[in-house]
């Protein structure tokens, strides 16, 4: 299976969307959910990879739900075992970053998160509003393709120019769903 997986830490280079990645991720999603059931409870995918139809940067993002961010720390050694390296913050309160495979080739991203997190109601939110706009995730498509071009070398610059559009995409999904 030919799957075009894994990028260097800084790195931007996009992918056009890929069906196994679907398929990596729920081999992935299983094998979490199976060697950590009193720790992860729920797996979902995110980010681009999770969207048919729009490039991304060729790395599995996950969201899973844990009892709290302090289980999420004390998973380190454990993840580390199946080469997680952990990431703690980053910048972002409320979640707690894995990434699998070393600096030059990342695969994966696990974001631990509580269930009644901020972290976790947005990337729901994004996901299913991208899913069931999909002139939305065009235009955001077209965004990233832009940043990429920009920041080739620079993914905090990349990440940074993607912010208020998804700013926005979570402000109109909860006015969509009322929440």
């Amino acid at each position: 299976m030919k799957t075009d997986l894994g990028l260097g830490r800084t790195t931007v280079t996009l992918k056009q969307h890929n069906k196994n990645w679907k398929k990596l991720f729920d081999e992935e999603k299983e094998f979490l959910l199976s060697h950590f059931p009193d720790d992860i409870f729920e797996v979902s995918h995110g980010g681009s990879t999770s969207i048919p139809g729009i490039p991304a940067k060729p790395i599995i993002d996950m969201f899973a739900v844990v009892p709290s961010l302090q289980i999420a720390r004390q998973l380190k050694d454990r993840l580390a075992t199946f080469n997680y390296h952990y990431r703690g913050e980053e910048g972002v309160p409320g979640r707690i970053l894995y990434a699998k495979g070393d600096a030059e080739n990342r695969t994966h991203y696990l974001q631990l998160v509580e269930k009644e997190s901020n972290e976790w109601k947005n990337h729901l939110l994004i996901k299913n509003y991208y899913l069931h706009h999909p002139e939305v995730a065009q235009e955001y498509a077209k965004l990233k393709k832009t940043l990429a071009k920009k920041y080739p070398k620079d993914r905090k610059a990349y990440s940074a120019g993607k912010d208020v559009f998804i700013k926005g995409v979570i402000a109109k999904a909860l006015q969509e769903t009322g929440i």
